[in-house]
């Protein structure tokens, strides 16, 4: 139970560190390109992960849309600090 905790608590840290770094990028004006890199690798990390752990369950779909979801977040998050960037 305890393993669970922290391996749940492991991945929210990871996430939204992941999103900060986004965010600090944006902010220091790299490409979009560089801003494609983590919501990418984000995502195909996730859904490997799931298609390894789930296999033919059929969860896969939930799991690829929220996988989904959180690239979009850590994109927009990334305009969100090129933006505020430019605005300097």
């Amino acid at each position: 139970m305890i393993l669970a905790l922290f391996l749940i608590l492991l991945v929210v840290v990871i996430t939204f560190g992941l999103g900060y770094w986004n965010f600090k990028l944006g902010q220091k004006g790299k490409s979009y390109g560089i801003g494609l890199i983590i919501p990418a690798g984000y995502f195909i990390a996730m859904v490997a992960m799931t298609a390894m752990a789930h296999g033919k369950n059929g969860s896969l779909s939930s799991s690829v849309v929220s996988s989904l979801l959180i690239a979009a977040v850590y994109y927009i998050v990334f305009t969100w600090g090129l933006k505020g960037a430019n605005k300097k």
